[in-house]
């Protein structure tokens, strides 16, 4: 499906068929271009067929009284999108997800978005286990969930549920990452903004995007004019792929529910690697007085490892993710790669928290030849260890260490073995 601008190189492709990785890696996710799936690709999870009710004649309806009983003593995040607070941000709380389903089945709360909703993982860590759903195995090599699974108690898995005109607004995912997202019932619009746009969507002076891509101040936002977004609709059952750093809002053209994940592999590593690094020097300079106080206190160096750690607990703040975080997950599914020898493993710190991860490597089949991995690992490697920041150090330099014996490692055991893929 094109664009609704009048710009015929930007276009959004829609495939009915379930494309293979290999097709969906040299189209879609190397060229970082967004695409559709038709609903083929989700036709055996149960949420379609019990989240759903169709008679045959008309499209499919949400089935509330099946959610509401599986899943209504459940604590949701509920998003009021009629309300902004002070930070731009719209209002949240929190309640239970029957009592919103009671709302809007009386006809009120038409504004409230459930948003954010780690399903999957509340359901799966209860004592009557409901799968209803799996990951395609196009998006089966999943680097965030993969080390979040193993080692904590988080995830980038998501639920969504709201009204017609509900709507997230325009952002753009953690740290550049990809996401999917499936409409399990109902219909959205979607506008992406590829990144060669970024640059015109920010105000003056400031990394701060329009609230609403439908509304926008061109006085706060001059350039906003030069944008041309793709603006396509997705369909009951259809999956969209949002690559890795494109702007983009969501707004739901009739009650809709679906799920998400974020997700980050070697293919965009270094789109986040980069992001992260803009993060550090962004919250350098909003704290340049605490620099300055640290600096002008001491007559050597030792500041400067105080600086780098509220540095990277701010960051980490702000975000959720700092560069311990960042190295740890590479850490994960490099160790992972073909099975290496067990001399990298990181300290007690870091042990497998749950030892059955809900995201285990993805198969050969399903992720780049490993020299690939490698070698976009080792381009973050190199030029993290020569950042001038002083952040190679304590943990961060224990991770880093480690993920470097790997890649030494495999490129040993590669040297004798020729990689099929490569």
């Amino acid at each position: 499906m094109t664009a609704t601008d009048s710009s015929p190189a930007l276009s959004c492709s829609r495939i009915s068929h379930v494309p293979e990785y290999d097709e969906f890696f040299e189209k879609y996710l190397k060229p970082n271009v967004p695409v559709i799936i038709g609903p083929a690709l989700v036709q055996s999870w149960s949420a379609v067929t019990n989240w759903t009710i169709t008679d045959g004649h008309t499209a499919s309806i949400i089935n509330w009284n099946y959610l509401s009983n599986q899943y209504g003593h459940y604590e949701v995040t509920v998003a009021d999108c009629s309300n902004v607070d002070s930070s731009g941000n719209q209002e949240r709380h929190t309640g239970l997800f029957r009592d919103v389903v009671s709302l809007w089945l009386k006809g009120d709360g038409q504004s409230l978005y459930v948003k954010d909703w780690h399903l999957a993982k509340l359901v799966e860590g209860s004592d009557s286990h409901d799968a209803f759903y799996t990951t395609p195995d196009i998006f089966r090599d999943d680097w965030m969930n993969g080390w979040y699974s193993a080692h904590t108690d988080d995830d980038f898995r998501f639920v969504y549920v709201g009204g017609q005109g509900t709507f997230t607004p325009l952002h753009r995912d953690v740290y550049t990452s990809y996401s999917w997202s499936t409409n399990i019932c109902g219909r959205k619009r979607w506008w992406l903004f590829p990144p060669d746009q970024t640059l015109h969507l920010f105000m003056d002076g400031r990394s701060m995007v329009p609230y609403d891509a439908r509304t926008v101040d061109q006085e706060k936002f001059p350039n906003f004019h030069k944008t041309t977004p793709i603006v396509v609709e997705q369909n009951d059952g259809e999956t969209i792929f949002v690559p890795s750093g494109w702007y983009h809002q969501v707004e739901n053209l009739t009650q809709c529910i679906s799920i998400n994940h974020n997700w980050c592999n070697s293919v965009n590593l270094p789109s986040l690697y980069r992001s992260m690094c803009d993060k550090v020097v962004e919250v350098e300079q909003a704290l340049e007085d605490v620099h300055d106080m640290l600096s002008s206190g001491s007559k050597n160096d030792n500041w400067r490892a105080e600086w780098v750690a509220i540095v990277q607990d701010v960051v980490k703040h702000d975000a959720g993710w700092n560069w311990l975080t960042f190295w740890r997950m590479v850490w994960h599914a490099v160790w992972l790669l073909d099975a290496p020898p067990p001399l990298a493993r990181l300290d007690t710190k870091d042990n497998v928290r749950h030892p059955d991860s809900l995201f285990p490597q993805a198969p050969a089949i399903l992720r780049p030849p490993s020299r690939f991995v490698l070698n976009q690992v080792e381009m973050c490697y190199e030029d993290f260890i020569t950042r001038d920041r002083m952040e190679n150090g304590g943990e961060v330099g224990s991770v880093v260490a480690a993920i470097h014996e790997v890649i030494l490692t495999l490129k040993q055991q590669q040297a004798g073995v020729t990689d099929p893929g490569c």
